[in-house]
């Protein structure tokens, strides 16, 4: 059986309208970096409009492409990717300078991979390293220097700065959880930090005993790093749960020994020790924390954000600590029947 005349008309031009794209790509390119079918149809089968893409949507395309060894649309994305950065932060804070200078990075290489583009890709490189230096340059002169790291290892640039460094501006200052926490958290860091690291600087002697309490500070940080890489996909929920993951390491390595100790000694001086269920008031302002934060990102409100986010940092420490305590100080201490020292 035929079809109309009319029908099979335009069965002949949506043929058309999907194969003249297809032989478009091929003359432009004779290595399309893409399927001949996404080529055809691109807006019908990509995941996500471009129209709608984040300057991260297009640094991993610029990954994508980069891979694929298509150099020149992965220069674009990250070209793109850069405008964007730049339009959502005129006065480029040091997050951001931080952000261009990696975009840069995987810039120069894009260009060392592509033939006869080694002087782009040495451009690509020194501005990578000019845009890192202004951001190491704008976080010492807003304030917002790790004080006490680069004192301990006597550098701005020491990897253990970076490291710490990066974390802050590169990850958790991203989100509007991570912006209202930080303001809170810098109030009481250079509320003491200055002095500290005045005095390691001036005893150099201890500085190999403040790297040895720093280390695990370190190692939390990069643990922290690893759970808010890998819930990345939502920025605030990522910050959360990497501000959760550190308070409880540092509850656990910093504050639990010390409270295990005061425990053994209150045990030997005749206290039976406790009960974890007497922790339930901690638990419920924990729980009360939680929701108030997330209400705080929800509906946009910096005073509640910030209060709550670092009340849920005190809490969390408290509830870790506490709980361990409790739950251990029976098994402390002398046993049931054997005579307390006075």
């Amino acid at each position: 059986m035929r079809l109309p005349q009319a029908r099979a008309t335009a069965v002949t031009a949506c043929i058309l309208l999907l194969i003249i794209p297809a032989f478009a790509a091929a003359a432009a390119d004779s290595s399309p970096a893409v399927p001949l079918i996404g080529v055809a149809i691109p807006d019908i089968l990509q995941d996500k409009s471009k129209l709608t893409y984040t300057w991260e949507d297009f640094r991993i395309a610029g990954d994508k492409a980069t891979d694929r060894g298509n150099y020149e649309d992965a220069i674009k994305y990250y070209d793109k990717a850069e405008a964007m950065l730049v339009a959502a932060d005129p006065g480029r804070a040091a997050g951001t300078d931080l952000e261009l200078s990696r975009l840069e990075g995987k810039k120069a290489y894009t260009y060392a991979g592509w033939d006869g583009h080694d002087a782009e890709s040495a451009a690509a490189s020194k501005k990578a390293t000019d845009l890192h230096e202004s951001a190491l340059d704008k976080s010492e002169a807003s304030g917002k220097g790790c004080l006490i790291v680069t004192a301990t290892f006597g550098s701005p640039m020491a990897g253990e700065v970076q490291l710490v460094r990066e974390f802050r501006d590169g990850s958790i200052v991203q989100s509007y959880t991570g912006s209202r926490f930080m303001p809170g958290f810098n109030a009481w860091y250079y509320s003491f930090s200055p002095r500290v690291s005045v005095y390691i600087n001036e005893h150099p002697q201890i500085k190999p005993f403040m790297q040895a309490f720093v280390a695990p500070t370190l190692q939390i940080v990069l643990l922290a790093q690893a759970c808010y890489s890998f819930l990345n996909f939502n920025k605030e929920i990522a910050t959360i749960a990497a501000i959760l993951v550190g308070s409880a390491l540092y509850g656990l390595v910093y504050i639990f020994p010390t409270a295990m100790a005061a425990a053994w000694v209150a045990r030997r001086r005749g206290w039976n020790g406790g009960d974890i269920r007497s922790m339930w008031p901690a638990a419920v302002a924990w729980i009360a924390l939680v929701l108030l934060m997330v209400a705080g990102t929800v509906f946009s409100l910096d005073l509640l954000t910030t209060l709550a986010s670092g009340l849920f940092v005190v809490a969390t420490i408290v509830l870790v600590a506490g709980s361990l305590t409790l739950g251990l100080s029976r098994h402390v201490g002398p046993k049931a029947g054997t005579p307390v020292q006075e």
